[in-house]
């Protein structure tokens, strides 16, 4: 049985962007039916991240509208000790307590800082041990598929949206020229400085 993943809005809308969300989930061995997203994911997705066109905020919500939806838990205990924390919002404080019904997930998420904050809070112990090995990251997402896929095909889809995250922009920085080698050194660079600041959250994928 496939682990459940928790998806944050961020990282929706970056591999939708690059037209490989799918692709991506299938890296991990995932179906739509793994996948849980907040309700009011779809909602934030018409009105919000205004820096992404129309299009790609419509495809996000017919993304969404293949998953599972959560809806959002009492503010108490875990949840209300999240919000607490400098760093980590709102929403990502949700997918993060609503992680402790499940034997068996992963975390998927571009919020760097909300990583960062969970590693070195001091309060957040506990969460940390149940995340330990569990956190998805898009560089590491975007790095399976070109070990596995062909280069051309995804520096052809990645280059288009690379504009909306910083990783992505400085990794295929030489656009048309980038090559497969230097990508992967450079993912492999981001992925390794966010192991160092983030103490075993990140899965091994």
């Amino acid at each position: 049985m496939s682990p459940v993943c928790f998806v944050d809005n961020d990282v929706i809308l970056k591999l939708v962007a690059c037209n490989l969300f799918w692709e991506a989930i299938g890296v991990l061995g995932l179906t739509s039916g793994d996948l849980r997203v907040r309700a009011s994911t779809k909602y934030y997705f018409r009105s919000k991240p205004k820096n992404y066109p129309q299009a790609v905020r419509e495809q996000a919500i017919a993304v969404v509208e293949q998953c599972q939806l959560i809806d959002d838990p009492p503010i108490n205990g875990e949840l209300q000790i999240l919000q607490q924390v400098e760093g980590i919002d709102p929403g990502e404080g949700v997918l993060i307590a609503v992680t402790q019904t499940e034997p068996s997930f992963y975390l998927m998420t571009g919020d760097k800082r909300c990583l960062e904050a969970l590693a070195t809070a001091p309060q957040l112990v506990e969460v940390r041990q149940r995340l330990e090995g569990r956190v998805v990251c898009l560089e590491q997402l975007i790095l399976r598929l070109i070990e596995t896929q062909e280069f051309s095909k995804i520096l052809t889809l990645v280059l288009p949206a690379r504009e909306y995250d910083t990783a992505l922009r400085a990794v295929f920085g030489s656009g048309e020229r980038a090559t497969r080698d230097n990508v992967l050194l450079g993912l492999r660079e981001y992925i390794q400085d966010l192991r160092s600041k983030t103490e075993g959250l990140l899965v091994d994928i």
